[in-house]
């Protein structure tokens, strides 16, 4: 990606912070829970590493096309949007038992 196209894509985030929850993917479905990730300054939605998040905290996922398809955002997100149809995430109440692959980002 150039950096005339990173950047583009970087503006599209109004800063709402909603990738920035623990998900769990469960037999092709990706559910919401209600932990944020520690990096992650809830008041302002900002990353605190956010220039180094992938250092800071393995496993967080870089928000690419393909990992958007796979439902890790709400459909009003602008990068969904921008990626086209995409299934929205649920919500995880805590009460389902979901021992599937976690996601952060």
């Amino acid at each position: 990606m150039s950096q005339s196209e990173s950047e583009a894509w970087e503006a599209l985030c109004q800063r709402c912070g909603r990738c920035c929850y623990e998900k769990i993917e469960f037999e092709g479905e990706v559910y919401y829970t209600d932990e944020p990730c520690e990096k992650l300054e809830v008041s302002s939605g900002l990353c605190t590493v956010y220039e180094n998040r992938h250092l800071a905290r393995p496993g967080c996922a870089a928000l690419t096309p393909e990992i958007i398809r796979l439902g890790v955002l709400p459909a009003d997100c602008p990068y969904a949007s921008r990626v086209g149809p995409c299934k929205a995430p649920h919500p995880w109440t805590g009460d389902e038992q979901l021992p599937g692959r976690r996601f952060r980002k």
